[in-house]
């Protein structure tokens, strides 16, 4: 039964003969080490004596074993990197008569509190030091204290335990917590304070001490105690050397003692003021495995990551020159393989003339908190990199890009075939595959795939959800790609993620992300943010297929509406060219709400229209082409003065509700005696340019008449102009010149100039120029419509002429003068232009 019990207990027991060997091994310590008893009973005890026979240090087993046989108890971290990979702290006792000579307990040190941890640590320090340590809780009731406290004050440390130092001391213990209040008050510490008294309840011998007290901090810097360094200095006896030394030597202690404290991992280590490891460090050695002769030195540089190394030794290094406090993070490799990220944290201890005589430091594993913030970091990527992306092979491109090299090391995304009810493999193509730099390039697998029903994309599709896999599939599984396993298990692979991609209910992608060498194994936690990854791959392909469909439509529309304006053989009027530019402002649509049109009357004069309807999507493009559409068949229907056509568009465009604000400027070119007209009406609309051959523009700056859709019974005006030979007008809408700040309309003025510049250019590069000379910054629809009278000798009707050229082109393409640009085509133009025009 006792057998049973101990077997079952909740801690982990062990007990050892006077030789060190294993007697006793339960059940939790077998789980806690990850060393069965059958390892461990009989022959793998502290008493081993061979290296290869020891689950332990052997120089630390040594230790621990003088000290039991001495009679004194023994705890402080196990000296042993056990295969499970946790921190274990055990707790000896020796006892005598029949039966095991030392007992013991062990437990997971990530279990208790970092206060009871740091005072684990310490436990050898304080019982083996020469000055007296205790520790205080807020209450300044003793919690802590050690042999030497009793020796200088009397009593013992059981009598203080709880107690206030009142209680302890009476009028000399006041004096003291009167110290120590000061330290809580304002957190800093009172160094060197000589007091002379009675302790021990005023019963002991008069004596003098000087006492160091100072704040003792919790993780986030909260003041959780006070600790106290006392130092009997009564006999006048002792010598210049001896109180020199005994000073150094508190010193030394007092910036360990505090170091010590502070830390939060149970890796400790001492080094020479050079930098350089002379003394042995169990702890670290049981993180990363070295061997003693392996670590000291400078040795203890190599169980740091090869990409961490070089910042590692110069921060090192830099503190060392200096003096400065030490932190650094960087990843170690681990006893039993594999790299984890560490903190390091040391500080200086110095002598009385400042100088520094060693280095106390810390080693805390946060790979947990590492990992996660780059887990968030990678997500917060990549959700940015595909929400940016054109269409869906491009938000799976970028997502391949933004997880390579940072989180794995290779991925690859496939375009997937449906599966069928019950089918056993997957099929599909290989569509984007990124590898980090310092592997060997992956097989160029042919395009297809085929994976078999236990593959992780597999399962992935099959299951719709992200599944976490440790690389053991079958090299079958791979079916058709299976050098793609041959070039995992060469590059080291130990980890696989896989995850479905899914648009319109079905899945038509999966990704698969892939861990080799040292790269830290993919854990549940990367398996939750990998399906967060296809979560977001899945609503941007959502996305970029709607637009692609949007944008098929608008292209459809925009082709429909926006015609090419007639060539100049197509045109009544002998000499005359026009041009044509458009550029929408939701560049991702290629359409807007404002529109161009110009078009031969059947009484031989050319129609002009430039029309904005407020709006920047499929709505305004279409109020658009209704009104277009309208205005084209009034003007062709009726040919009255423009006035009247566009009061008629006004009325019937007003009691369709087709619009409730747009601009419009309609007018005809047409040929009056020996040279030609333009006579126009303007609904609100930008005044039209006329630009000399010389360069001279001219603003026709008339009065305009009321937006359409506001009120259709207003009167409205028409307007006439003659076009000298050589002439250019130039119609627009408001998105070619406005700025968003332009309290002085300099803007008309940049457009003025810049008309003026381009004069001699022939027509179609004076549109290019204009439209991609413009400071314009609203990001407004720009429409553009040029129109250039021809020389005296080109100038008259051609009616009879154009009629038959136009008879012989019907029904055969031709190339049109009007054209579309893209934002990308005018963004590097105009932004050279709007930073000229700033410099002026």
């Amino acid at each position: 039964m006792a057998a049973a019990m101990i077997d079952a207990a909740p801690v982990g027991l062990f007990a050892l003969d006077a030789a060190g060997s294993v007697l006793v091994w339960n059940a939790t310590a077998a789980e806690l080490t990850g060393l069965a008893a059958e390892r461990v009973l009989g022959r793998n005890g502290f008493g081993a004596q061979r290296a290869t026979d020891a689950v332990v240090d052997t120089d630390v087993a040594a230790s621990v074993m003088a000290q039991l046989s001495a009679g004194r108890r023994v705890e402080g971290r196990f000296p042993a990197a056990v295969p499970s990979g946790r921190v274990l702290w055990f707790r000896a006792v020796p006892r005598t008569g029949p039966g095991p000579a030392v007992v013991g307990v062990l437990r997971d040190l990530s279990e208790s509190r970092v206060g009871d941890e740091a005072f684990a640590l310490l436990d050898a320090l304080w019982e083996t030091a020469p000055v007296g340590l205790a520790y205080f809780d807020t209450e300044l009731r003793y919690r802590r204290v050690n042999k030497a406290v009793a020796t200088i004050d009397g009593g013992t440390a059981d009598d203080r335990i709880g107690r206030t130092l009142e209680e302890a001391h009476g009028e000399t213990g006041a004096r003291i917590t009167a110290l120590l209040r000061e330290v809580l008050a304002d957190g800093r510490p009172r160094l060197r304070t000589r007091m002379t008294g009675r302790l021990w309840h005023g019963r002991g011998p008069e004596k003098s001490w000087t006492i160091d007290a100072y704040p003792v901090r919790d993780e986030g810097g909260a003041v959780m105690g006070v600790g106290l360094v006392v130092i009997d200095v009564t006999d006048a006896d002792r010598t210049r050397e001896e109180l020199a030394d005994v000073a150094a030597q508190r010193q030394r202690l007092l910036t360990r003692y505090q170091s010590l404290v502070e830390a939060t991992s149970a890796a400790v280590w001492i080094r020479a003021a050079d930098g350089s490891a002379v003394e042995d460090s169990p702890s670290m050695r049981a993180i990363t495995g070295q061997r003693r002769e392996e670590y000291l030195g400078w040795g203890f540089l190599d169980a740091v990551h090869p990409a961490d190394r070089p910042s590692k030794r110069a921060a090192w290094l830099d503190a060392v020159a200096t003096g400065h406090r030490f932190s650094h993070t960087a990843r170690l490799r681990g006893a039993h393989g594999g790299y984890r990220w560490h903190r390091a944290r040391a500080v200086a201890v110095r002598d009385e003339t400042g100088a520094v005589v060693e280095w106390v430091g810390t080693e805390s594993d946060i790979d947990a908190s590492v990992r996660a913030r780059q887990r968030l970091d990678v997500l917060a990527r990549a959700t940015l990199a595909v929400n940016g992306a054109d269409d869906p092979e491009g938000g799976l491109t970028a997502l391949a890009e933004t997880v390579v090299p940072e989180y794995a090391d290779l991925c690859r995304v496939y375009l997937v075939e449906p599966v069928t009810a019950g089918g056993a493999v997957l099929t599909g193509v290989r569509s984007v595959s990124r590898t980090a730099p310092g592997f060997a390039p992956p097989p160029p697998a042919v395009d297809r795939f085929v994976f078999g029903a236990a593959h992780p994309v597999s399962r992935a599709v099959r299951d719709r959800t992200a599944v976490l896999d440790s690389a053991t599939t079958s090299r079958e599984e791979w079916a058709g790609t299976a050098e793609m396993w041959d070039w995992g298990r060469a590059a080291g692979l130990h980890s696989c993620l896989a995850a479905p991609v899914v648009s319109g209910g079905l899945v038509v992608a999966a990704v698969m992300f892939l861990a080799c060498g040292d790269r830290p194994a993919y854990t549940d936690d990367d398996r939750a943010l990998v399906v967060e990854l296809a979560a977001r791959v899945s609503a941007a392909v959502e996305v970029t297929r709607r637009v692609q469909r949007t944008r098929e439509v608008s292209l459809a529309l925009q082709n429909a509406m926006l015609t090419e304006p007639p060539r100049p053989a197509e045109i009544g009027i002998a000499g005359l060219e026009v041009q044509a530019r458009y550029l929408p402002a939701a560049a991702e649509l290629q359409i807007g709400g404002d529109w161009y049109d110009a078009f031969r009357l059947p009484g031989g004069d050319l129609a002009l229209a430039v029309g904005d309807v407020s709006g920047h999507d499929l709505t305004a493009a279409a109020t658009m082409g209704q009104l277009r559409s309208m205005l084209r068949a009034l003007a062709y229907d009726t040919e009255r003065e423009p006035s009247d056509v566009v009061a008629r568009l006004d009325r019937v465009a007003s009691r369709l509700g087709v619009t409730g604000f747009t601009t419009l400027v309609y007018g005809r070119v047409l040929w009056t005696g020996d040279h030609a007209v333009f006579r126009w009406s303007s609904a609100g609309h930008p005044p039209p340019l006329l630009v000399a051959p010389g360069g001279d523009v001219r603003v026709l700056d008339v009065p305009v008449d009321v937006v359409i859709g506001v009120d259709a019974g207003m009167p409205r005006h028409d307007h006439e102009l003659a076009l000298p030979p050589g002439s250019t007008l130039l119609l627009y809408t408001d998105g070619l010149y406005e700025r968003r700040d332009d309290p002085d309309d300099a803007a008309t003025d940049a457009l003025l100039r810049l008309a003026g510049a381009a004069s001699e250019l022939p027509l179609d590069r004076f549109c290019d120029a204009v439209v991609r000379g413009s400071t314009a910054d609203t990001g407004d629809d720009v429409v553009v419509l040029a129109v250039r009278a021809g020389p005296p000798d080109q100038q008259g009707t051609d009616q009879q002429g154009t009629d038959q050229q136009g008879t012989d082109q019907q029904g055969t393409d031709h190339q049109g003068t009007g054209r579309q640009l893209t934002d990308q085509q005018v963004t590097a133009d105009r932004q050279a232009a709007q930073a000229s025009s700033r410099s002026a």
